[in-house]
């Protein structure tokens, strides 16, 4: 029984076979329906123009939508924060005080890394001035979540605000008066 072996598989195989192949050039089809060669005229030079600075606009236009959709981000997560901060109850048990710390240590960490994300539309000079309006705006809802986290730490008692918490720093009182007994 013979086998015969297929022709595209000895020409895969012939390294010769691809210098048989003859090739035709792109340049020789048709152009397509409804395009136009241009030879770089003034008109449209101009066009091109107008559509490198719409584009430009286009671009500015969308980094600044960013840079706010990025501002806005921690203002998504306050709701969230402060349900959690709720529902976690007051007492003195680690996940409460988990919560309240998470609540710090996120918004300072974000804030410290603020740069980076802002990072995406932090080169464009033309919206400078947009971008910093969204840092702040962001830094303001990093200071509202860290308000959530010491709102919690103070209903748990954990911040020393009243006298009785610095009662160690306190001088004790005399009294002038004397009292007799009968």
């Amino acid at each position: 029984m013979s086998q015969d072996i297929p022709n595209w598989a000895t020409n895969l195989c012939n390294p010769n076979y691809v210098h048989s192949m003859q090739s035709v050039s792109t340049n020789t089809y048709p152009l397509p329906p409804g395009f136009v060669k241009s030879r770089g005229s003034r008109a449209n030079t101009k066009a091109q123009n107008a559509d490198t600075q719409s584009n430009k606009e286009n671009i500015n236009k969308l980094q600044v939508q960013k840079a706010w959709h990025i501002a806005l981000q921690p203002a998504k997560t306050i709701p969230m924060n402060f349900i959690i901060s709720y529902m976690s109850g007051t007492s003195l048990q680690i996940i409460p005080i988990m919560t309240a710390l998470m609540l710090l240590s996120g918004p300072i960490k974000s804030v410290l890394q603020m740069r980076s994300a802002f990072s995406a539309v932090l080169g464009n000079n033309d919206i400078h001035s947009q971008v910093i309006g969204a840092m702040i705006t962001y830094v303001l809802f990093q200071v509202v979540l860290m308000g959530i986290g010491l709102q919690k730490l103070n209903a748990m008692g954990l911040i020393p605000n009243t006298k009785s918490d610095w009662l160690a720093w306190e001088s004790p009182s005399t009294y002038n008066i004397k009292a007799y007994a009968f």
